[in-house]
């Protein structure tokens, strides 16, 4: 197993050898203090010690009760700054005892969730070699309770990673991933590798498996309604997201890396960042207030600079769980690229992989190609070459040569007629790529007619009518295939992508609410966040919310 894999021994157990009796101190040692850990206060040498390697050293000080003391405090006092969502963990012997009970029932000793009763300690990301296993959950308790005491005992002492999953909740959140999320990433991969590969690699590797109980307890917290279970669901994905980035950290960091591990980080990176995508649901405006502006920026980046150091160091094989994770990522980075108006800044040039040549091919690989397509149209657009007539005209043409040279497999199944009081006709295709690859090629096409409008060529008024006009058709054309191919969200996360950065073209009250009506599905629905872009719409179109 990779260094930073997920088995961990319980806290004091030691390595497994025969060792003497220890007693207890009446405090925690000076290096627990000193790190703000819970200590065991085991002597000699204290857990947390004796698997750090490091000298345990008692305290020396004097612990003196604050029953008496009163505390004060001045007006301009100030307060260390904590996020928004904390979990509070009962480390106490009674609470992991009860937690891991199967004689306990749902009621007893559970710790109040949301009182303060002791901070865990973070999941390290230097975890022993073994654990031992908690005992199963009682299948009478309530799917919130199991999801509460799978925390605590996650925490306290993380599972080991056995096959097959003997936790029912887990087993939940890996196939909610396997049917409901994998076929986001798997849009243009004919093998559906994050369908079939990574399931199958998650059984060896934790980074994977973590990454994977993260995002889908994170989309189940997401679209859950209001209430306990929902805010459990959001609890359990912090946790799995912070377990998977030690994991990262620890293997990256380790003297033993083997390069056949890159491919599961990559995908591990690119699953993670779905989640990052969604996370931006769970701010309100004042999650940002007092930050600076580095910070600022790595929170919206989330774990995109990964996917760009994975990108520039190797270059994978067509085929491959890390050719699979490429296309996603180059997916994603539009997705910043079109919501940030910058340029992409994925490393493009990979020979055997990525090809521009418009020959006759099959879907996939049609669809990759009005991928990078788009991609480079952002770069045209949003980098140092937007004032050169002459590179429009070739992006231009490339666009056209794709739209006249498709698949007649890309001609949609069905075409719902204008009519009166039909605002986005819907447009039916059979399969995501076909979806996502005309959805893109559309896309691109927009930012080429208003990066014209914007260049300073002199045109008379109707040919900027006109442009204006064909931008509204082309946005009514990606919201139509988003909503008549409901079947594969992402054609819907690509329509809110065309209002955010074209909906201000759009004047007409009754466009306007339609578009508002996608915006909102998408994210009720989907738990992609949308309301950031609500409110620069009806900004945008001088309406209150």
């Amino acid at each position: 197993m990779p260094p930073g894999a997920d088995s961990t021994t319980p806290l004091g157990s030691g390595s497994g050898l025969a060792s003497p009796p220890r007693g207890l101190a009446k405090f925690g040692c000076a290096r627990c203090r000193q790190h703000h850990l819970k200590c065991d206060r085991v002597t000699p040498t204290c857990g947390r010690c004796l698997h750090a390697a490091e000298v345990c050293i008692p305290p020396g000080l004097k612990i003196r009760e604050p029953s008496k003391q009163k505390f004060k405090f001045a007006n301009k006092q100030k307060w260390v700054k904590t996020p928004r969502r904390l979990v509070f963990i009962d480390e106490s012997q009674t609470a992991i005892h009860d937690a891991s009970s199967p004689e306990s029932g749902p009621d007893e000793a559970e710790p109040a969730w949301d009182s303060p009763v002791i901070v865990s300690e973070a999941l390290s990301h230097k975890t022993p070699s073994s654990s031992t296993s908690l005992s199963p959950f009682r299948a009478q308790s309530p799917p919130d309770n199991r999801l509460r005491l799978m925390m605590i005992s996650s925490v306290v002492n993380p599972p080991v990673s056995t096959w097959p999953l003997t936790n029912p909740e887990e087993a939940n959140l890996f196939r909610h991933f396997v049917s409901r999320l994998a076929m986001w990433l798997d849009l243009c991969d004919p093998n559906h590798t994050f369908e079939i590969v990574v399931p199958q690699r998650a059984r060896e590797s934790p980074v994977l498996l973590k990454a994977m109980f993260a995002l889908a307890a994170r989309h189940l917290g997401q679209t859950r309604p209001p209430g306990q279970l929902k805010d459990t669901y959001n609890q359990l994905a912090d946790m799995y997201n912070e377990a998977c980035i030690n994991i990262m950290k620890s293997i990256l960091g380790s003297n033993n890396y083997e390069p056949a591990w890159t491919e599961n980080l990559f995908a591990a990176t690119i699953i993670l960042q779905v989640m990052e995508e969604m996370n931006a649901g769970l701010n309100d405006g004042n999650d940002d207030a007092g930050t600076d502006l580095d910070k600022k920026e790595a929170l919206h980046r989330g774990h995109l600079p990964g996917m760009y150091r994975f990108v520039r160091e190797r270059s994978f094989e067509p085929g491959t769980l890390g050719a699979a994770s490429f296309w996603v990522g180059l997916r994603q980075e539009i997705y910043s690229a079109v919501t940030k108006r910058q340029p992409v800044c994925l490393n493009l040039v990979h020979p055997g992989l990525v090809d521009r040549s418009p020959t006759e091919t099959d879907d996939y690989a049609w669809a990759n190609l009005a991928v990078v397509h788009c991609a480079d149209v952002l770069n045209f657009c949003f980098g140092s070459e937007r004032q050169q007539q002459q590179r429009w005209e070739e992006l231009d043409a490339f666009n056209r040569k794709w739209s006249d040279k498709h698949p007649r497999s890309y001609d949609p199944v069905f075409r719902e007629p204008k009519g009166a009081g039909i605002i986005f006709p819907e447009i039916w295709y059979h399969r995501s790529c076909q979806v996502i690859g005309l959805q893109h090629h559309r896309l691109a096409r927009l930012f080429l007619l208003e990066q014209r409008i914007k260049s300073g060529i002199s045109m008379v008024p109707e040919m900027k009518r006109g442009l204006e006009e064909e931008i509204r058709d082309n946005v009514r054309e990606i919201c139509g295939i988003g909503r008549g191919n409901q079947w594969t969200p992402p054609g819907m996360f690509t329509a809110c992508m065309a209002i955010s950065a074209f909906g201000n073209y759009f004047d007409k009250v009754e466009e306007q609410d339609a578009m508002l009506a996608i915006l909102e599905q998408t994210q009720r629905d989907h738990a992609r966040p949308t309301e950031s872009v609500r409110l620069e719409m009806l900004k945008a179109w001088g309406r209150r919310g």
